[in-house]
C-alpha cells in the first residue's frame, strides 16, 4: 500500500511539473510587433494578412498596428511593443526621419528589427535590415516597358506633343529612387524624351495625384500626349484619371504603375485605360518575409541586409490571370 501511494505521489508530482512547464511554455510564447502605414489601403492589407499568416504559420504571437501617417503615435507603439516584451519589430514608417529613432531604440532593447518598404538607417548611417523591392531596379523595369509601349506605338518619332510627368513623393527617398530608375531607363532608350519630363511633386495619395496632376495638365496646354509614373499605383493612377477627366483618350495616355494595388479598379471593367500595366509586388511576401526574418534572428540566425521581393508586370492582357490571387471582387 505505502508503495503504491508513494507511486501515485511521484506521478502527481511528475504530472504537476508537466502542467508548469507546459504553463510556462504558453507564457513564453514567442512575440513580435509589426507597425504599419495607410492601413486601409489594399497594399496594406494584404502585407498585414502576410505577415499575420507567416506568425501563424511559426506559432509566435503579432501585434500590430496602423498608425496612419501619425509619426509619434509610430514611436509609442514601438515603446508599447518593447514594453510587452516583443523579440523584434517590423516597421514601415510613416516618416524616413525615424529611422535613427527606432534603430536605436530597437538596439538599446536588443531586440530584431527589420524596415519594410522604406529603407532606415542608425544615426550613424549604418543601415537596418529591409524587405522590399530593389527601388532603382524597379523604376527602370518601369522605364523600359513605357519605352517598349512609346516606341510600338510611334510616341518616338515625334516629342513634340509629348510630356512626361514624374509624379513624386519627394520626402520619400524610395519612391525617388524608384522615379530615377524610370526616367534612367526611359531617357536610356529614347535620349530626346529627357527635355519633355515634369517633376510633379505629391502626398502619396491618388486624390493629390489627381489635383496636382490636373493643374499640370492646365499649365501645358499644348501637350496632347502624356507619360506618367511614381512610386505606386496611386500616383501614376491619379494622374491618369486626371487626364480621363480632362477629355483626353487613353490613346494617348501611357502610365505604368508600381505595386499592384491599383489592378483590381484599373483592370477590373476591361476598358481601355492610360493605365497600362503595372509591376506587382506582392504586399502579403513582404510581411511574411519581414516576420520570417525576424523569428530566424530571434532563434539564432543571422540577418540578411537585405530581403528583395520580385515584380511581375500585370496588364490589361494579362489581368486575369492575377484577379483571384489579388482578391478582385467580380
Amino acid at each position: 500500500m505505502k508503495r503504491m501511494i508513494k507511486a501515485c505521489l511521484v506521478a502527481a508530482a511528475t504530472a504537476t511539473i508537466a502542467l508548469t512547464v507546459h504553463g510556462a511554455g504558453a507564457q513564453d510564447k514567442m512575440k513580435f510587433g509589426y507597425i504599419n502605414k495607410m492601413g486601409d489601403h489594399p497594399w496594406f492589407v494584404r502585407e498585414v494578412k502576410g505577415a499575420k499568416d507567416k506568425a501563424a504559420e511559426l506559432g509566435v504571437d503579432l501585434l500590430v498596428q496602423d498608425v496612419q501617417f501619425d509619426a509619434n503615435l509610430a514611436v509609442t507603439t514601438f515603446d508599447t511593443y518593447v514594453g510587452d516584451g516583443v523579440k523584434g519589430i517590423a516597421v514601415v514608417v510613416p516618416d524616413r526621419s525615424l529611422g535613427p529613432v527606432v534603430a536605436d531604440k530597437a538596439k538599446a532593447a536588443k531586440i530584431g528589427l527589420i524596415a519594410v518598404d522604406d529603407d532606415i538607417a542608425f544615426a550613424d548611417g549604418t543601415p537596418v535590415a529591409y524587405v522590399g523591392m530593389n527601388a532603382l531596379n524597379i523604376g527602370k523595369q518601369v522605364g523600359t516597358e513605357i519605352a517598349r509601349i512609346a516606341k510600338a506605338e510611334g510616341w518616338d518619332k515625334d516629342l513634340s506633343k509629348v510630356r512626361v510627368g514624374s509624379i513624386e513623393d519627394q520626402k520619400a527617398d524610395t519612391c525617388m529612387r524608384r522615379n530615377k530608375g524610370a526616367e534612367e531607363a526611359l531617357v536610356a532608350a529614347i535620349p530626346e524624351i529627357k527635355s519633355r519630363i515634369i517633376s510633379i511633386p505629391y502626398d502619396n495619395t491618388m486624390v493629390n495625384s489627381i489635383d496636382v496632376v490636373s493643374t499640370t495638365l492646365t499649365a501645358n496646354p499644348d501637350a496632347e500626349k502624356w507619360i506618367f509614373f511614381s512610386c505606386n499605383d496611386d500616383g501614376v493612377l491619379g494622374g491618369v484619371r486626371a487626364t480621363e477627366n480632362a477629355g483626353m483618350k487613353p490613346e494617348n495616355v501611357i502610365g505604368i504603375g508600381i505595386d499592384g494595388s491599383r489592378s483590381c479598379e484599373a483592370f477590373g471593367a476591361g476598358k481601355p485605360s492610360g493605365f497600362r500595366g503595372t509591376m506587382w509586388l506582392d504586399s502579403a511576401k513582404h510581411g511574411a518575409a519581414a516576420i520570417q526574418a525576424l523569428y530566424d534572428k530571434a532563434t539564432g540566425k543571422e540577418m540578411q541586409k537585405d530581403y528583395f521581393q520580385d515584380a511581375t508586370l500585370i496588364s490589361g492582357e494579362n489581368f486575369a490571370k492575377f484577379k483571384d490571387t489579388l482578391g478582385c471582387k467580380s
